[in-house]
């Protein structure tokens, strides 16, 4: 039954496209859910529920670039798609699987055209690792929809999928956050349930840095959450100096106010920047370095670092650094930004007991 679960999940897979803002693209962006699986029968284990991600970066294939969607369930890698972000909407063209093995769609996908509205339908038929693909996707209403990530007023998608079994999906698609609940449903050919799994929007899409690997032994890293750039002064920061392209602020407050020295078991400390005149798409990256915490690590230890991509020349993003599992270790930090891989600011600070 597992089985039959991946292929519907993977069969009526949709995106949706339509005029900016559509949905967040810069590397890292994540979303999470939570995904709660039902099987059907008498016999049938009860609900089950993990983690979804699905997190968004850069891969080139056969010399061309795509933007690479990656599904991980409960951190373990189970889907790749290789998409096109355009004129002609969200189109799939490649897709892979929890074995890695990637497989072109022939034709390419269009999961969304680059417009939608209530009332709009299309068909995707075609074929992918030689399993024919026959779908019917219909906008069927824009309505009210409640997730843990917020109340929203998003398109309703119904999708119906024959190539397998009896499967249909639904999704509900807000545009500037992209899809915050889905349900698909698999039913035998007597018509009887098989499985319903759900899936709902645990918070905002956000900024996610990947963690690097280090061969020494290091101090547990602070956790890090961070926000995605965003268009416009959200960000309050101390007036720009002359020839500087970024305010920067670390502080224990998440509204803002400038500090340098947290104790040893602050929850948050939170890392902000905002842009003046960036370069398009410039690359901002924020390192979090140990400077002397005594013999725990060698002196200047990256401990964390993180890049995101502005999309403005006036983005502001703010980093949450959360404490470790055993806590701060004391001693001398400094946090570096960076544009475009020149240092462009540093704050000193200091963590006590």
């Amino acid at each position: 039954m597992r089985k039959i679960g991946l292929i519907a999940m993977i069969a009526c897979t949709a995106a949706i496209v339509r005029a900016e803002p559509l949905l967040p693209t810069a590397d890292g962006t994540t979303w999470q859910y939570e995904s709660t699986e039902e099987l059907g029968g008498p016999d049938a284990a009860a609900p089950t529920t993990v983690t979804i991600s699905v997190s968004v970066g850069r891969q080139t294939f056969d010399g061309k670039e795509f933007l690479n969607f990656e599904t991980r369930t409960d951190d373990v890698v189970t889907r790749t798609e290789l998409m096109t972000l355009d004129e002609h909407g969200l189109v799939c063209h490649v897709r892979g699987g929890k074995d890695g093995r990637m497989a072109r769609l022939d034709p390419p996908q269009t999961l969304v055209p680059a417009t939608i509205k209530v009332g709009d339908s299309w068909e995707s038929d075609g074929e992918v690792a030689g399993m024919e693909m026959r779908q019917r996707f219909g906008v069927v209403s824009q309505e009210q929809v409640r997730v843990p990530a917020g109340n929203f007023r998003a398109f309703h998608i119904h999708c119906e999928d024959a190539s397998v079994m009896s499967v249909a999906l639904d999704r509900w698609f807000f545009p500037g956050v992209g899809f915050v609940k889905e349900t698909t449903l698999v039913r035998g050919p007597t018509g009887g349930l098989l499985q319903r799994v759900t899936l709902e929007l645990q918070k905002p899409p956000e900024i996610v840095a990947k963690p690097q690997a280090s061969s020494s032994p290091t101090a547990a890293p602070p956790r890090q959450t961070p926000t995605p750039p965003i268009r416009g002064p959200e960000v309050q920061t101390e007036p720009s100096r002359a020839g500087k392209k970024l305010s920067v602020e670390v502080s224990t407050d998440p509204a803002g106010g400038m500090k340098t020295e947290f104790k040893s078991d602050v929850e948050n400390i939170y890392v902000r920047w905002h842009g003046h005149g960036l370069p398009e798409r410039a690359r901002v990256r924020v390192a979090w370095v140990a400077e002397d915490v005594g013999d725990l690590v060698e002196p200047n230890f990256i401990v964390d670092e993180t890049e995101s991509v502005a999309p403005a020349p006036d983005a502001s993003a703010r980093f949450t650094l959360g404490r470790p599992p055993d806590g701060w270790a004391e001693g001398k930090y400094r946090v570096e930004f960076y544009v475009n891989d020149e240092l462009e600011e540093t704050i000193r600070v200091s963590i006590v007991k």
